[in-house]
């Protein structure tokens, strides 16, 4: 019996660190349509963000997803993200979707900002069959969908959307690693960092906008916060072609624990 609790006793200690045990911590980035995106793994979250200048170049779009893989349900608010100037050392403030589309309406700076009143550019000639690829099909669902119990019938928000990394994850193989499943998803539908490049409607610019989420065990939530390209510094960049290069350093809390990046901004 002696020698039984003692075995037990140096046992407990082993199988308590294997349950108290973290998961892997993990960095990396990947490349969609040109645009840098970096994304971090802590404690079964992760979180996947890049920066580009948007609405003819007047603003930088941080675009931020949380995944939550615990069995906890999460709440991410944009007002908790910190972006700072990495060049000029100084933290920036963010101007929220609704304000940044007010500004657009106005008439005065319609041209200054390229807003397009139809919410995109127009097309010429009926919608053919070769038009149709996936990517167009989720953007005309985005584009129909309405938020059930809604009176306004306003359109769905680019955040509310549902899933999580699965292995079987239907937006990739079976096969497909985690930065392949994470690109997947950042490059499936209407991309805001490349929408937004574009002559853009006050309404896009408010819809794709990060609001405060509350997000469920395998779910995520994603949005873009909006920061004015004026105020931030310029470097001279490594590249051999000698362009300035901006950077912003992006600090995100999850749960108590901060993910933080580096981006470039184009």
């Amino acid at each position: 019996m002696r020698s039984f609790l003692c075995a037990f006793l140096l046992v407990c200690p082993l199988l308590g660190q294997q349950i108290t045990r973290e998961p892997a911590e993990t960095d990396g980035s990947f490349f969609v349509d040109g645009i840098t995106y970096q994304y971090a793994v802590r404690s079964g979250r992760t979180v996947v963000v890049a920066a580009h200048s948007v609405v003819n170049h007047k603003f930088v779009a941080l675009k931020v997803r949380v995944y939550n893989a615990g069995q906890r349900s999460i709440v991410v608010k944009p007002d908790d993200i910190r972006v700072e100037d990495a060049i000029a050392g100084r933290e920036l403030t963010a101007i929220t979707g609704a304000e940044l589309a007010r500004r657009m309406r106005r008439p005065q700076n319609m041209a200054r900002y390229a807003v397009n009143g139809m919410g995109g550019a127009p097309m010429d000639g009926p919608i053919t069959s070769d038009m149709v690829t996936p990517a167009f099909m989720e953007m005309m669902k985005a584009m129909a969908a309405r938020e059930p119990g809604t009176p306004t019938g306003r359109s769905v928000l680019y955040t509310d959307t549902p899933g999580a990394l699965d292995v079987n994850d239907a937006l990739g193989p079976v096969q497909c690693d985690e930065v392949c499943r994470l690109r997947n998803r950042e490059a499936q539908g209407a991309d805001p960092l490349i929408q937004l490049q574009h002559p853009s409607s006050p309404d896009s610019v408010e819809q794709f906008a990060l609001l405060a989420n509350t997000v469920p065990p395998r779910a995520n939530v994603g949005g873009v916060l909006y920061f004015p390209l004026g105020k931030l510094a310029e470097a001279k960049s490594d590249s051999e072609h000698g362009k300035k290069a901006r950077l912003v350093r992006v600090t995100v809390p999850v749960t108590g624990e901060n993910f933080r990046f580096e981006l470039p901004v184009e």
